[in-house]
């Protein structure tokens, strides 16, 4: 009998979730929260995935620019600040530190 392996899914790296919200443009502001998870889609701390930080976005519904905070549930981990823009209720990531 073989022994199965268990399949190990790749982790995604900061760098990655980084680029990956660069790339956001153009979305529609209803969606936008959900297209910021997705980037996240794979990335952990110490097995934790879960997102903290939305509860405290602004409003993003108007034109303007926005500070956005988010980071994985953990105490150790980074902490993001993603810079968007919305103009004709279409978000775009203009850069994340």
């Amino acid at each position: 009998m073989e022994e199965q392996t268990p399949f190990k899914s790749f982790v995604k790296t900061t760098k990655q979730v980084i680029q990956e919200l660069e790339k956001i443009a153009n979305t529609d502001v209803s969606n936008f929260k959900d297209t910021v998870e997705d980037a996240f889609d794979r990335y952990n701390v110490d097995g934790i995935e879960d997102l903290t930080g939305f509860d405290s976005w602004a409003d993003i519904s108007k034109d303007g620019k926005y500070e956005l905070n988010l980071k994985v549930d953990h105490e150790d981990a980074y902490e993001f600040t993603i810079y968007t823009t919305v103009q004709s209720n279409k978000a775009t990531v203009t850069n994340v530190l």
